[in-house]
């Protein structure tokens, strides 16, 4: 050998600076024997657990390129191969290394083959384990493969001095012409088939029984660190960038509360409740000391109604374990909180607490907080001096770092965290080596689609089990998901701990002794806040009332309904179930009322200010001066608005719409708009879909919700005197049914109703016929329907719902056999958004937007790369429609200028012509006279 073994040449300067001198060749380029050896450490330290499957993932990831060493591939890296191209592969080659050398350390069957196929697959995704071992693997490493004979031979007559010290390097003391021989053989190919297949006559046949047990969750483990770790010493990013994780301290949420109990609360209520969230907060963190001395269960859960602060007692008990678990256990990295919601809608408001800098003040782009949704630009910046969006170099590490969620604290949504579990892409591996031995907050958990229910349980063990992970299930009641496992109720543990005797307790406040804690149900029984009436068009849908009619009600009933409810001074919520029911009603509302709809005030005030949403922009100030602009006196930001300054003491109604149709920047103006009317001396409405019932912190005097599972129910109900703004139980909340929008005499129908559609169609997926029957049975059985206690329903209906849905099959359980049989590809083809396919909208409102979107159209004709990142840049602008509607509209093209089946950017540019419209006052994005929203929820 005459030339030095190298990984891959380096022609930037600036990048050799990065590697110690002594893993360079005099050229400049990156050793093999240095990559093998830093991939292998940084694979372990991802790892996490130090015991023998870090060995074995050592040997594994120290040999993933040991097949660069043949000749053909360095031929190749130096630009000088001009053989098959099969014979330059490395990844099988490396697979073959890992199996001898991982049975030679005697490793078990499944680590062994854990190990194996990693590296086979280190730059793609993962495979179907069964077919891909029998047959795809074992074929080409067989004694009669030309392509491994070629590459044996050329290695024999080259260098086996180099692969000898290869291979001494991932702790074997086997010699090169020992496995030499042994791979001449094929003696791999039989190795392998025995754990995946069944010899027949003739042949073999791949049998996923063969496999190891759990195989997929090691595979998954060794997968991703090694992924991880190539990649980040490949770009190359230096240890401090991957590891040394920023965290945000639980002080500050201490100093916060502190100084909230600090100020004179309003009144006798206020401080009341302010007291049972306190209380609530504290318990669930001396809960949290039972559960981490506890080894009975990995999984907790804080089950509180909705307005007692779930969200910070939610972070206060996982930054309470974290902290604590840093102490007990030899960890030599940060451990990093998860915290996943359901919806991208409402990620943003979780986002703007940890942005709050009377908290932590996080910037999501600098480490600390990485915000990861399929519309944010997830990136970490380690080094403040290197945010230039120019730079190139800086904005892929960046990219790279926030794709794999280091950082100490990832904001995200259930699709980023189960679909990167769940059969994912070699990209979206890159994240999961941070939930190694985290914490991971669920916040509703039970808003998952119940036919994912039975693979999240699986994944939920994969978690627990396999990643050393410990979960915290947020929720209003247990539901089914959850049910069938052993969890530990952070309130239950809090209320039997013994404070006086624990050393943890005694860092507490002082004034945390006056809020001793209290049974979990107590804090149902007196939340209070609302009544509700099951309307009688609800109850009509219970099959065992004898002879029921059934009697849906009208959208234009609806309406006088709401605006009865309203009255000159109160606020009211109607939610719908599809999007086209919220448009429909709201041109009711308007119809039959002179309210005055804030859309095109919103659209005058954006264009007036020339408004580019592409960059950051304070949604306070653009609502205040659209507030301004209807006749409010100066309110110029949050802190000094006063609702109650508006000339007219007889306003008309104020009326927004809301849903998924909207630009993400339009909803936070939509959100921020209602924050503030809503508690108003003046009538507002909002009509919104399901958009708006999790975790969206809006407060209402009445809510009306047309028929869904109680358990949306009460998500609709949280957006109901959330904070006691009119009392005890001041709030109302109304369950009614809604008529189909083309139903002609809704008291005697000829079809069901709109929810039918949703959640009659969504139960026979999940082989639950009847599923709406059921749900109109729950609610007739609540007592006293027209005038229910919260707790009636918040609480018994909901546990109800849940003990009748556990006696069901709501999936067909494809999901848990999938990862049973480590078949990625299957797993990858499943997605937590059911339903048909979706494309991504941009829509520019002003001139600066067009302005922005002319040129990224240009820039993709001569800089692709950089329209790329200018389309990052564009989450605020893009809204999520239907293919069908790609497919019908006029006027619509690609951002990319190229055809719809093209490969490229799957993005569409809305020009303001054609069968669509953009109507801040008729619901978003929407076809001129189509449909196609009229069965879409959200």
């Amino acid at each position: 050998m005459t030339q030095p073994l190298i990984s891959h040449p380096i022609d930037d300067p600036s990048d050799r600076d990065r590697y110690d001198q002594e893993s360079l060749t005099p050229d400049g380029d990156l050793r093999l024997v240095a990559h093998n050896a830093a991939v292998g450490d940084r694979a372990c330290r991802l790892f996490g657990p130090a015991d023998e499957r870090a060995d074995y993932l050592r040997a594994a990831a120290t040999l993933h390129d040991i097949g660069k060493a043949t000749p053909q591939f360095q031929a190749y890296v130096r630009g000088k191969y001009d053989g098959p191209p099969e014979e330059k592969a490395h990844a099988r080659f490396g697979a073959l290394a890992t199996w001898f050398v991982l049975g030679k350390l005697d490793a078990p069957p499944r680590d062994r083959l854990a190990g194996t196929l990693a590296i086979a697959r280190h730059h793609q995704a993962l495979p179907k384990a069964v077919t891909y071992t029998a047959e795809t693997l074992a074929g080409a490493l067989e004694s009669g493969s030309e392509v491994l004979q070629a590459q044996l031979d050329a290695i024999d007559s080259s260098w086996p001095t180099a692969i000898t010290e290869l291979f001494a390097q991932a702790g074997s003391e086997c010699s090169w012409a020992e496995f030499y021989e042994w791979a001449r053989a094929g003696s791999a190919a039989d190795e392998l088939r025995e754990h995946s297949a069944e010899e027949l006559f003739g042949g073999v046949e791949p049998e996923s029984e063969k496999l190891p047990s759990e195989l997929y969750d090691r595979l998954l483990h060794y997968w991703a660190a090694t992924t991880l770790a190539d990649k980040s010493h490949a770009i190359p990013l230096d240890e401090e960038a991957v590891f040394d994780l920023d965290t945000l301290d639980k002080n500050a949420i201490e100093e916060y509360i502190v100084d909230i109990r600090g100020s004179s609360p309003e009144n006798e209520l206020t401080a009341e409740l302010n007291d049972d969230r306190e209380r609530a907060r504290r318990q669930s963190m001396r809960g949290v000391h039972e559960w981490l001395d506890s080894d009975d269960s990995a999984v907790a859960t804080l089950s509180l109604p909705t307005g007692l602060g779930k969200t910070f007692t939610g972070l206060s008990a996982a930054f309470e374990a974290r902290d604590l678990l840093d102490e007990t256990e030899q960890r030599s990295d940060p451990r990093p909180i998860v915290y996943a919601l359901p919806y991208t809608s409402i990620i943003e408001q979780t986002r703007s607490l940890f942005e709050d800098d009377e908290l932590w003040g996080a910037d999501p782009t600098k480490s600390a907080l990485t915000v990861h949704h399929y519309l944010s630009e997830t990136v970490v910046y380690r080094d403040s001096g290197t945010d230039d969006a120019d730079d190139t170099d800086a904005k892929e590490e960046a990219a790279l770092l926030g794709e794999a969620w280091r950082d100490g604290t990832i904001l995200t949504t259930f699709v980023q965290l189960f679909e990167s579990l769940a059969g994912p892409t070699n990209r979206q591996g890159l994240k999961l080596s941070t939930l190694d031995g985290g914490l991971i907050i669920l916040d509703e958990p039970q808003a998952l689609p119940k036919g994912w229910w039975d693979g999240v349980q699986r994944l939920l063990s994969l978690l627990t089990d396999e990643y050393n992970a410990r979960v915290i299930a947020m929720t209003a009641t247990q539901p089914t998901l959850l049910r069938d496992r052993n969890t530990m109720s952070l309130l239950g543990a809090g209320m039997d701990h013994d404070s006086d005797s624990c050393g943890w307790c005694q860092d507490g406040p002082t004034y945390s002794a006056h809020l001793p804690p209290v049974p979990e149900d107590r804090y149902f029984e007196e939340a209070e806040r609302v009544r509700y009436t099951i309307d009688t068009t609800t109850r009509s849908l219970d099959p065992s009332k004898s002879a029921p009619e059934k009697r849906y009600l009208s959208h234009e009933a609806a309406a006088e309904r709401v605006l009865e409810a309203v009255g000159q001074r109160g606020s009211c919520l109607a939610i719908c179930n599809t999007i086209q029911s919220s448009r429909t009603l709201t041109d009711a509302i308007q119809d039959r009322s002179k309210a005055v709809h804030l859309g095109e005030s919103i659209r005058t005030v954006l264009k007036r200010q020339d408004i580019d949403a592409t960059s950051s922009q304070s949604v306070t100030s653009i609502a205040a001066a659209i507030l301004e602009k209807v006749g409010f006196e100066n309110p110029t930001a949050a802190e000094e608005f006063d609702p109650t300054a508006h000339p007219d003491d007889d306003a008309d109604p104020y009326l927004l719409t809301l849903n998924s149709r909207y630009r993400p920047f339009d909803r936070r103006i939509l959100i921020q708009l209602a924050t503030w009317l809503s508690t108003s001396d003046v009538p507002f409405i909002l009509v919104s879909t399901q958009a708006i019932e999790a975790g969206v912190d809006l407060s209402f005097e009445k809510v009306f919700r047309d028929v869904a599972p109680p358990d949306s129910i009460v998500q609709a109900a949280g957006r109901c005197n959330r904070s006691y703004e009119w009392g005890k139980n001041g709030g109302q909340v109304t369950v009614w049914t809604l008529a189909r929008i083309d139903e002609d005499i809704p008291q005697n129908p000829s079809g069901p109703p709109l929810a039918h559609y949703v959640y009659e169609r969504h139960g026979e997926e999940l082989q639950l016929p009847a599923h709406l029957e059921l749900i109109g049975e729950i609610l007739n059985d609540v007592p006293n329907p027209s005038d229910a206690r919260d707790v009636d329903v918040s609480k018994e209906a909901v546990d109800d719902y849940f003990d009748r849905l556990s006696g069901k099959q709501l999936s067909s359980g494809q999901l848990r056999e999938h990862i049973d049989k480590a078949d990625a590809p299957s797993l990858a083809r499943r997605s937590l958004i059911e339903g048909q396919e979706t494309f991504d909208v941009l829509v520019g409102v002003t001139a600066p937007e067009h302005q922005r979107l002319n040129e990224i159209r240009d820039m993709f004709s001569h800089r692709p790369r950089r329209a790329y990142e200018m389309l990052d840049a564009c989450s605020d602008i893009r809204v999520s429609v239907p293919g069908s509607v790609i497919e019908d509209a006029a006027g619509i093209t690609r951002i990319d200028g190229k055809e719809a089946s093209e490969d490229g950017a799957q993005v569409f540019w809305y020009t303001g012509s054609g069968s669509l419209s953009y109507d801040f006052a008729g619901g978003g994005l929407q076809e001129t006279g189509g449909v196609s929203g009229r069965f879409t929820s959200f």
